[in-house]
């Protein structure tokens, strides 16, 4: 019997290397595929699309600066502790691909939706979303993955069926749904608890093309087409 030593870095470099480029490699097709059936694009245009919004997630625009928490620091000084009382400065920005662009694309969908059936699920969603999301120190505002593109679907595939509407409008209806209730949801209505997160930078879609935003409007379009 030959006995196999594996190095104790394989899994992680398989992991890395491997599955995650192909992981990658679905999540793009994918959101293409969304952006297709969404806005009507060439496979060629929504390749450009997801590939600006890639390169935008790069970009943080800043837009005001407010204080921060307060933190207590120790200093030891040849054996003398001073403790020191030092407000942190908040960034509040945007980002580019995470948000701005992803919003835009949102806010156009609202001239070939229903707009009040759109208006009710909107606040229906946000509401929602607004209790679950949580400030976490040094980390954003955190809100569980699958709740609001799943809220997103279900509310407006609801509305949508309650008042008679046609499913053929669903996707568009949850994209632009997904997208902005989790912007208002989330992020716009817990500005007043920013403080709490700390100091530094704290971009709205900061996290690029895998922040919350962008992925609630592709995942609420994917949960609609389940349903329809």
């Amino acid at each position: 019997m030959r006995d196999y030593i594996f190095p104790p870095l394989l899994l992680p470099f398989f992991l890395i290397f491997i599955i995650f480029p192909f992981l990658l490699l679905i999540f793009f097709f994918a959101t293409s595929q969304v952006f297709q059936i969404v806005f009507g694009l060439e496979k060629h245009q929504a390749m450009t699309v997801f590939f600006l919004i890639l390169i935008g997630s790069l970009i943080n625009i800043p837009l005001y600066e407010r204080e921060g928490k307060t933190v207590l620091r120790e200093v030891n000084f040849f054996g003398i502790i001073y403790y020191i009382r030092e407000r942190k400065k908040v960034t509040v920005a945007v980002n580019l691909g995470g948000c701005v662009f992803p919003s835009l694309l949102a806010i156009k969908l609202l001239l070939e939706v229903p707009l009040i059936p759109w208006i009710t699920a909107f606040v229906i969603s946000s509401f929602v979303i607004y209790t679950y999301a949580r400030p976490v120190r040094g980390v954003g505002i955190a809100v569980p993955m699958i709740i609001p593109p799943l809220f997103s679907a279900i509310v407006g595939y609801l509305i949508l069926s309650l008042l008679g509407y046609p499913m053929t409008t669903l996707p568009k209806f949850t994209y632009s749904l997904g997208v902005l209730s989790a912007l208002f949801g989330a992020d716009i209505l817990h500005l007043k608890d920013i403080e709490k997160i700390g100091g530094g930078v704290v971009s709205i879609g900061g996290a690029g093309t895998f922040d919350g935003i962008f992925l609630t409007g592709v995942f609420a379009v994917v949960f609609s087409i389940l349903l329809i």
